[in-house]
């Protein structure tokens, strides 16, 4: 149906917009921003190395460095804060990354 959910968060598939469920503020996201919510997403509960991120994101042949991984996992943090998510992106130290919701 074109939409992806997680914890609080939908992503729509055709607009690349963002939307928190529960205020139903929505923010538009770059595709590289879209691409790794949406990977996260299809693999919520595993922690996604640097390395698959890249690979996904950027491609095989990209020279992407590790810290453009950082530089859009910090913009999409600030997507999820600008709708006022619970759902967040934790960086497990010398792993990854995985997508969490605390329903607090």
């Amino acid at each position: 149906d074109g939409t992806l959910t997680f914890g609080d968060i939908s992503l729509d598939t055709n607009t690349s917009t963002l939307l928190c469920i529960t205020n139903e503020q929505s923010v538009r996201l770059s595709e590289k921003e879209y691409r790794i919510l949406e990977y996260l997403i299809a693999n919520a509960g595993q922690i996604l190395t640097r390395e698959q991120l890249t690979v996904k994101i950027w491609g095989y042949d990209s020279d992407a460095e590790y810290n453009k991984v950082e530089v859009y996992m910090s913009f999409t943090r600030k997507k999820l804060a600008f709708v006022e998510a619970k759902t967040e992106i934790k960086a497990v130290r010398g792993f990854g990354y995985e997508l969490r919701y605390d329903d607090v």
